[in-house]
């Protein structure tokens, strides 16, 4: 009786071994692709306030005190003459992790100009395409992770396709210039 529970036990640390517990978790370099959804869904909604939780505390306030902010951004940002909006749909084209020295380098730029401290875990440059019907852009997004998941660092972006307007960036340092 004893020795077949022990072959029990062993057959079952054997099947679990070469079959894994639970699932495999998504690669890392997918993760930084969810603050794109959210902005994507935020934008469907037409939801503001969650549009602006994809930007960094600092740059959600600076825009939130700015004399542009606006209270329907979201419901603005794909134009339309529909009813209901239509999507914003990002394919990355390419991404780059950040190493240490430009994490650090992306700290301090935000620092600077926000005087505001932030501690990047990870960071990755995003170079995506945005379009939504025959509206298309292509941008170069830094995703930063803080440790409670995944922002856009820099501006709060007003306009995601060329209308007229001169075109935005989300990096930090160009938003300088």
């Amino acid at each position: 009786m004893k020795l077949k529970k022990i072959i029990s036990a062993l057959l079952l640390t054997a099947a679990m071994l070469l079959t894994g517990c639970g699932s495999e978790p998504a690669a890392p370099s997918a993760h930084y692709e969810a603050v794109l959804d959210t902005v994507s869904a935020a934008v469907k909604a037409k939801d503001t306030d969650a549009y602006l939780l994809c930007f960094t505390d600092a740059a959600r306030l600076n825009y939130l005190k700015s004399d542009s902010y606006d209270r329907s951004l979201a419901a603005k940002l794909v134009p339309s003459d529909e009813v209901e909006q239509p999507a914003m749909v990002f394919t990355v084209n390419d991404h780059r992790e950040l190493n240490n020295n430009e994490i650090s380098a992306l700290e301090t730029a935000y620092k600077d100009k926000y005087s505001m401290r932030i501690d990047i875990t990870k960071a990755y440059e995003v170079k995506a395409s945005v379009t939504s019907g025959a509206l298309k852009a292509e941008r170069t997004l830094n995703a930063v992770n803080v440790g409670t998941g995944w922002l856009l660092l820099g501006p709060v972006i007003e306009s995601w396709f060329d209308t007229g307007a001169a075109p935005q960036s989300a990096d930090l340092s160009s938003a300088e210039k």
